[in-house]
């Protein structure tokens, strides 16, 4: 069997890795003088609040080249996708291992993405491959799929994109001044933009993104959607009423952004993951 494999920050449940036999790496947070596996030995209520406690900001770090080697290792033929080659090293460390493993065959494929954005092409491959698809075909769907994605999500403030070193000063300094909520979105190339900035209050921003998504909607068939969110329920509901009253039959999923993302999004993310056909 063809092995789907991916790193924590794709925000997969444990179930759905369970269900679909997908294998996960943890990704590393740093917080107060401390090392924790995302997903294992932390979760993002206790890294909010050990940062209301201590003031001090965490960061994130990738699995090294000796983890990946442990990973990729015994596992046969095997396809890895993983989180953005331009906001973290972890695709690097991955391919540095698998030139340590000359016999092993493991395709790199870069999401150039992260959290759902790419969450949803390993739980699409998972079922591709338990469907019987081959390893080149498998591939290269994956790889169409990657170039599909798209996502967006708003956050409350800047400050702890600031802190891990993802916006400048002067966006931190504009933002916290005049209420400025950030509304971002993946790029082509894999970064993260400030797609615009909402003034006002939460309730606005999340209309904000709603409108977005309507007028993708007006260009893309898109017909399934992940609402990624942290603590965001009545929100994540708004959303799903909104779009289930267009009438226009869209599969919605909903997943629960983890460790890495809350490391640089802060308390409260909400977005919207999503692929055109």
């Amino acid at each position: 069997m063809i092995n789907i494999l991916t790193d924590s920050t794709a925000d997969l449940s444990r179930e759905q890795c369970e269900r679909l036999k997908i294998d996960t790496i943890p990704m590393y947070i740093q917080v107060n003088g401390r090392v924790y596996k995302d997903g294992e030995e932390i979760n993002a209520q206790e890294l909010f609040d050990t940062v209301k406690k201590t003031g001090k900001y965490p960061t994130t770090s990738a699995p090294s080249p000796n983890d990946f080697i442990k990973f990729f290792t015994r596992k046969g033929k095997s396809i890895y996708l993983g989180v953005s080659s331009m906001l973290s090293t972890t695709m690097r460390n991955a391919r540095l291992a698998l030139q340590e493993i000359r016999d092993q065959q493991v395709e790199i494929i870069d999401s150039l993405s992260i959290s759902s954005g790419y969450g949803q092409v390993v739980l699409k491959a998972a079922e591709w491959r338990n469907e019987g698809m081959g390893f080149e075909e498998l591939t290269q769907r994956i790889k169409k799929m990657v170039n599909k994605t798209r996502g967006v999500f708003i956050l409350d403030h800047l400050d702890y994109l600031f802190h891990g070193g993802r916006c400048s000063a002067i966006q931190h300094f504009v933002s916290s001044l005049l209420n400025i909520r950030p509304f971002l979105k993946m790029c082509p190339d894999g970064t993260l933009g400030i797609l615009r900035k909402v003034s006002g209050t939460r309730k606005k921003a999340v209309r904000t993104l709603m409108e977005y998504f309507k007028a993708q909607l007006s260009s893309h068939s898109i017909k399934h959607i992940t609402l990624a969110h942290l603590d965001c329920d009545d929100e994540a509901n708004f959303l799903r009423s909104e779009i289930n009253n267009l009438g226009m039959n869209i599969e919605i999923a909903s997943a629960n952004v983890g460790c890495v993302l809350a490391t640089h999004s802060g308390p409260n993310p909400l977005g919207i993951a999503y692929y055109v056909e």
